[in-house]
């Protein structure tokens, strides 16, 4: 054992679990965006729309923690972890990296995703985005090593595994080593470590199983206190959008007849 299960269930817990801040900013997106949430050519109701939302920010959360986890293991396993703010590039933009460590010789740089399931405008822009890191990151460590990776965490998905692979075996840039890795490769070929991945994936199929009861939820805006706090919250902080929320504009009655049936919540 690297990290004991209960450290990784906290951070995890920490990163993806909603809290009053998240259903205020929640309530902000739906009054500035209500046409996204209801109209007659959108055949779902509001709150089918709120639980899509929710359940796109929990996995981007989740694409949050991976990249802190893994930081923690490398640390874990002896590697030092360096700033990830690497510096600018030409046009003078801040390139911060996922992953950015060392071993002394070795500056390690990854670039990490959850998948490979971009469409063809993305991933040029994303294999450039990489590019642009190792390049100033060998500028700024002329004499030494630069191992670079572009690894996707699932490796049930290689939309694009052959553009990458051609797109890295191109590279003439002295110096650099470019990797293109899936799932357990990363652990396997740049750290010689693959009881690391079998412990994070064995950890996530825990958590995952301890939480098959759970069901997504949003508390009701017409009556929940979480939704009354973030009303409160909103008419102190934004009276503006709140002002949108009580208008007779015919997207905010709609709004309100969908998400705040009875008015209870609005009332108090």
């Amino acid at each position: 054992m690297i990290m004991p299960y209960e450290e990784f269930k906290r951070k995890l817990n920490e990163k993806i679990k909603s809290d009053d801040d998240f259903y205020y900013e929640l309530l902000v997106t739906v009054i500035n965006n209500p046409k996204r949430y209801t109209g007659i050519f959108r055949l779902s109701n509001a709150k089918t729309k709120l639980v899509q939302n929710v359940t796109q920010s929990r996995e981007i959360k989740f694409g949050d923690f991976m990249e802190d986890i893994v930081t923690e293991y490398i640390a874990l396993i002896g590697y030092t972890n360096r700033d990830k703010n690497i510096g600018c590039d030409e046009n003078g933009d801040v390139l911060s990296a996922d992953q950015v460590f060392d071993d002394g010789e070795t500056v390690f740089l990854i670039e990490q995703k959850i998948r490979d399931d971009h469409d063809s405008t993305k991933k040029r822009g994303q294999y450039q985005n990489f590019k642009k890191k190792y390049t100033l990151l060998k500028r700024l460590n002329a004499y030494l090593q630069i191992n670079s990776t572009m690894w996707f965490i699932d490796d049930s998905l290689m939309r694009n595994k052959r553009f990458y692979l051609e797109e890295a075996d191109a590279e003439t840039l002295t110096g650099v080593d470019i990797n293109v890795l899936y799932g357990k490769d990363l652990f396997t070929t740049v750290f010689n470590r693959p009881d690391v991945w079998d412990e994070i994936c064995s950890y996530l199929a825990r958590y995952k199983q301890e939480q098959s009861e759970e069901i997504l939820s949003i508390p009701d805006f017409d009556t929940s206190d979480e939704m009354y706090e973030a009303i409160r919250k909103l008419r102190s902080q934004n009276p503006r959008v709140y002002q949108k929320l009580i208008s007779n504009k015919p997207e905010y009655v709609q709004l309100r007849n969908e998400l705040f049936p009875t008015g209870y919540n609005l009332r108090r």
